[in-house]
């Protein structure tokens, strides 16, 4: 079974956290670290940091041994995503202008332009910074793939091996599909039961509460677990198919729920799990495999970290 040419979600994820929207300093700024002779600077390791401050690690607060750990930590980042550069640079691997387009669009998630441009302004950043650094990780995403993407086998024989080594993870338990209307009071609740008594339609019901809305127009749970469910709603599961409930009251209101249908427990079929399970191995593999290479390539990385710096950067 051959591999998708696409990297794995992790080394994406990976190379996001490694500093892909640092902005590019300016020629004067002091050096923190020198990755192979590149520099690394003071102002790439602030920005790092500020970064992470504007994802609520609240390093201002931090004690300053914190401080200086998430610093090293944030430095290593940073290094190693000179050396993946630096290994792109080697291989001479380029990315075409098609390959950047369609990758950016699937990183801005459809984003329309001016809320993009928005968004960019409210984490003080250009779109050419911004740009500059996602083609980086782009390039990066593209070397590994390179690097590992041709090396994985996933015969068949070995995914079933997986499945029935872990026929655990492949239980379903019983589910049944549910209707409900939710009402503020009982009062409510009772009328509406009474005129369902008398041949309303359910689902035309449920439509005319506002509450509903958060479930669906039309009231629609779709297939639920006992773990999914409020526990006032397990006498639903040996109520009979079709029927509906009394005013079943919750932390949520007043719940007037229809039982449409039942499902067993089971265990799924490898049929249905082959693919999960091929991402499953195909990633551990990846990451082997990309562990290993970067371990190589590390010990051949000449790496300098000015410590004075590193602590004025605090």
């Amino acid at each position: 079974m051959t591999p998708p040419t696409r990297p794995a979600l992790t080394f994406v994820l990976w190379l996001l956290l490694a500093g892909c929207w640092q902005q590019k300093p300016s020629p004067m700024t002091a050096t923190v670290a020198l990755v192979n002779d590149e520099p690394i600077t003071v102002q790439e390791l602030q920005t790092a940091l500020s970064e992470t401050d504007d994802k609520g690690s609240q390093t201002i607060e931090a004690t300053p041994e914190e401080k200086e750990e998430l610093a090293r930590r944030l430095l290593e980042q940073l290094i190693e995503r000179k050396m993946l550069l630096q290994e792109a640079r080697r291989l001479q691997i380029k990315l075409t202008e098609g390959e950047m387009q369609d990758r950016l669009s699937e990183i801005r998630e459809g984003m329309e332009e001016e809320a993009f441009l928005r968004y960019l302004s409210e984490q003080k950043r250009t779109k050419e910074a911004w740009e500059a650094s996602a083609r980086e990780m782009l390039l990066i995403e593209k070397l590994l793939n390179q690097l590992v993407g041709d090396q994985i086998s996933l015969p068949e024989e070995e995914l079933l091996q997986y499945y029935n080594s872990n026929l655990e993870e492949w239980s379903v338990p019983e589910q049944i599909k549910l209707r409900q209307i939710l009402v503020e009071t009982e009062t409510e609740a009772e009328a509406i039961r009474q005129a369902l008594g008398e041949g309303a339609d359910f689902v035309e019901a449920a439509q005319t509460h506002a509450q509903t809305l958060e479930f669906g127009k039309d009231g629609d749970l779709g297939y639920r677990a006992a773990v999914e469910l409020p526990v006032e709603f397990e006498p639903l599961f040996t109520a009979e198919i079709g029927s509906v409930s009394g005013a079943i009251k919750t932390p949520f209101g007043y719940h007037l729920v229809k039982v449409e249908d039942r499902r067993p427990a089971r265990t799924l079929s490898f049929d249905e799990v082959k693919e999960r399970i091929y991402q499953t191995l195909l990633e551990e593999k990846r990451e082997a495999l990309f562990s290993r290479w970067f371990e190589n390539i590390r010990r051949k990385t000449e790496v300098k970290i000015n410590e004075e710096l590193l602590h004025k950067a605090l």
